[in-house]
């Protein structure tokens, strides 16, 4: 078989790497690639209740982007692709998390009459998840990442345990904002940051991805 195909025998992650567009298809699916990359692909359909030959088959028409930036980043260089995760995620979300952080509050002021319950809920779960990114962000750039690329050892596993604390608190956001979704009530500014947190969870889905089943690989 071809390796170029998508089979059965696949992790999540493998399919990814086989063709990154399948990003897309998975997350709009629910089935997490990212944290969830190291599981048997065939266990992650059967999870969500699909037909597996159907829904591999399905995967095997999705069409391999021309120029795909996402397939050049997996062609990087243990030292290119450690750059391209600082500069393109890390600092990326860490403005869209103190964004957030100050919408949500907003919100808390301007909706609290009639969201204060939900909205509070809401914002203390992304403050855990604040306070876990944030820490977590920093000591890979200042320590675990030049230590890597110095080729001294990382403790992957701890670091691997923190990716998926992180998923765990953006699920418990996904729900507590069904998704997302403002309220019919909800001013542009709910729209708004409801908005910037969905395009966060996206992006830190990839971006743990690529440091779970790509990066951390590398010898």
């Amino acid at each position: 078989m071809s390796v170029n195909t998508i089979n059965k025998s696949m992790t999540v992650a493998d399919a990814v790497k086989v063709n990154p567009e399948l990003m897309d298809v998975l997350a709009k699916d629910g089935i997490d690639f990212c944290c969830g990359g190291g599981h048997p692909l065939v266990e992650a359909i059967e999870a969500k209740g699909k037909d597996v030959d159907e829904y591999i088959a399905m995967l095997n028409t999705v069409q391999r982007a021309q120029k795909s930036s996402r397939a050049e980043v997996l062609s990087y260089s243990k030292e290119q692709l450690i750059d391209y995760i600082v500069h393109n995620y890390h600092r990326e979300q860490l403005d869209m998390i103190d964004e957030i952080d100050q919408g949500l509050e907003k919100l808390l002021n301007v909706h609290y009459d009639h969201h204060g319950a939900e909205l509070t809920e809401i914002y203390q779960t992304f403050l855990q998840l604040k306070s876990a990114l944030v820490p977590h962000f920093r000591h890979e750039e200042h320590v675990d990442f030049p230590e890597f690329k110095a080729g001294k050892p990382v403790d992957f596993d701890e670091l691997r345990a923190e990716h998926e604390a992180a998923g765990v608190l953006l699920e418990s956001l996904s729900a507590l904002t069904n998704h997302y979704t403002a309220p019919a009530d909800g001013c542009a500014t709910y729209v708004y940051v409801f908005k910037i947190m969905k395009a966060l969870e996206e992006g830190l889905h990839e971006h743990i991805f690529l440091e779970n089943s790509v990066l951390f690989e590398m010898p």
